[in-house]
């Protein structure tokens, strides 16, 4: 049986039951079978399990894996381009001509080179949209599922469907969606969700047909909402209601839904997500990146919204690093409200872990350290020079620490990522195998006058 301790100076637990408490000093992690055993004191679990392996040091700081509650692994082969572009120009200038050149094997590969990175940055759970367009029996987003596994990266995982603008059709699009289901079954760690890439991406009747499947299948829904003010106007424009409210009228919210970013939200639009529990998933990065705007993080999560952190895609953020992520959380909103108080480092820590398990419906499993949820684990390295000093644990995970600082990962119990590197792949040998792709897709796509690697055939400069 595989039992073992994760021990640090403090443990934050991101818990708020009584049974146990949200700092634990001097304290540990009792991991059995992937599960979490136990959670107390160092003493006293070192006392009653002497002869089982310790992790971690005096000196780490021990936190839940943390959750990204939005991103894109359709992007992991296009990182930093066209940040020149906001958010409907860069659909135009990038996503869109790269789209019908994705195939399975991008797929994988980009899903490895985003996937290890975020790993190496404390994420345990991804909550993923793939956007393509898919070819007709040849199914692309299984890939997703395969690298993930490979990774030993938790996955939440969905095809960003939509039928304006595709020449493939309606039918096309929900076999990726089968496909997916499919694959995600077949995981061990992948579960699904019905993915809308927007409002006014799909027709009425593709629209419709998407709500059916959510909600007659019981699957939870992942879409993108209200993200920049132009789709709020052309949404009102072509339904008479907002994005938001155009959801709830056609009967979406009735499944479990994860929305994105929520940038341009009324007052309506708030209760509408209140009222129906809306998970939204707050994308700093991505939002200061392309100019869509702040999301009004704080206010959603003061009406009781469950709002989590999304590093969102590696051509939109463009990193995949979710410790600039909980930073830049912390900071827009400081910010942006000119008050230091409006964010604090314990509430972008909550919006990281529980709180964006609460936006997935899944704090049952994860997104705290509690006896009976998955053993998601993040260790930070103590005697890093970060760390050196820890005043406050919070502060000192939320400002100071970086992916740098982050020594070990656990994702159901076992070891995802061990001094600083991942133990599932080879990561040279995945850089090396992603570079000959990124050459293809960029040059298939058209966009020599984006991407230096279009001009090369093997996608490797001197």
């Amino acid at each position: 049986m595989s039992s073992f301790l994760v021990r640090g100076a403090y443990v934050l637990t991101a818990s708020a039951s009584d049974e146990t408490p949200a700092v634990i000093r001097h304290g540990a992690v009792h991991i059995v079978e992937g599960r979490i055993a136990a959670v107390d004191t160092y003493a006293a679990l070192r006392t009653a399990h002497p002869d089982i392996p310790v992790h971690g040091g005096a000196r780490d700081i021990v936190t839940p894996g943390f959750v990204n509650t939005h991103g894109h692994f359709s992007e992991g082969l296009i990182t930093g381009i066209a940040s020149q572009f906001t958010l409907w120009e860069w659909i135009h200038a990038l996503i869109r001509p790269v789209s019908p050149f994705l195939d399975r094997e991008k797929a994988y590969v980009g899903t490895l080179l985003a996937g290890a990175q975020m790993l190496m940055s404390g994420i345990t759970t991804a909550n993923d949209m793939f956007v393509a367009d898919p070819r007709p029996a040849a199914p692309v987003t299984p890939g997703v599922v395969a690298a993930l596994d490979d990774l030993n990266l938790r996955g939440v995982v969905s095809f960003g469907a939509g039928d304006v603008g595709s020449t493939l059709g309606v039918q096309a699009e929900f076999d990726e969606h089968e496909a997916l289901l499919e694959a995600a079954r077949s995981s061990r760690l992948s579960t699904f969700r019905v993915g809308i890439g927007a409002v006014g991406g799909q027709s009425e009747a593709m629209f419709a047909r998407s709500v059916d499947f959510a909600t007659g299948g019981g699957h939870g829904v992942h879409i993108h909402l209200q993200e920049v003010r132009e789709e709020v106007t052309a949404t009102v424009q072509r339904t008479g209601v907002t994005a938001v409210a155009h959801c709830e009228r056609e009967g979406l919210f009735r499944a479990p839904t994860l929305a994105a970013h929520c940038v341009w939200l009324d007052p309506h639009d708030r209760d509408i997500l209140a009222r129906n529990r809306v998970g939204v998933a707050h994308n700093p990065v991505s939002n200061m990146i392309l100019a869509s705007g702040v999301a009004p993080a704080a206010e959603l999560r003061r009406m009781g919204i469950d709002v989590g952190i999304g590093v969102d895609g590696p051509a939109s953020n463009d990193s995949q690093d979710m410790m600039q992520a909980i930073k830049s959380t912390a900071l827009l909103a400081r910010v942006h409200h000119q008050q230091a108080t409006a964010l604090s480092a314990v509430d972008a820590f909550e919006m990281a872990t529980i709180g964006g398990a609460r936006a997935l419906r899944m704090d049952r499993t994860i997104g705290s350290l509690e006896p009976g949820k998955a053993a998601d684990l993040v260790q930070f390295d103590g005697d890093s020079l970060a760390l050196a000093n820890i005043h406050d644990p919070y502060q000192a995970v939320v400002f100071a620490a970086g992916a740098r600082d982050i020594s070990s990962v656990w994702v159901d119990g076992e070891c995802s990522v061990r001094g600083g590197v991942v133990t599932r792949v080879d990561a040279a040998e995945v850089v090396a195998r992603s570079r000959p792709l990124a050459a293809q897709l960029v040059t298939a796509a058209g966009l020599p006058h984006l991407s230096d690697l279009a001009d090369t055939a093997e996608g490797a400069r001197p």
